[in-house]
């Protein structure tokens, strides 16, 4: 998630709100029960999930029907 977003801070996830180009997202990939926080890219009609961190091994990873997204961060804070 760094450097955008910190460790210890709090995300706000709305699962209705619509999730467009540049949005951060949570995301569910089907065939594994862990979600994941990423940037959504779209580009050419194809969705991408972008990872935060630039030191992440895979930065981006196509979405082929296999993924639903769970919602759109809507605030972030930090927590006292």
């Amino acid at each position: 998630m760094e450097p955008k977003f910190q460790g210890g801070d709090l995300i706000f996830v709305d699962p209705e709100a619509t999730c467009v180009h540049g949005s951060y997202v949570v995301a569910k990939f089907d065939d594994d029960n862990q979600a994941t926080f990423k940037q959504l890219i779209i580009e050419g009609g194809q969705k991408y999930l972008k990872a935060l961190n630039p030191n992440w091994p895979v930065q981006l990873i196509q979405i082929n029907g296999n993924c639903t997204l769970v919602g759109r961060v809507v605030f972030t804070g930090k927590s006292l």
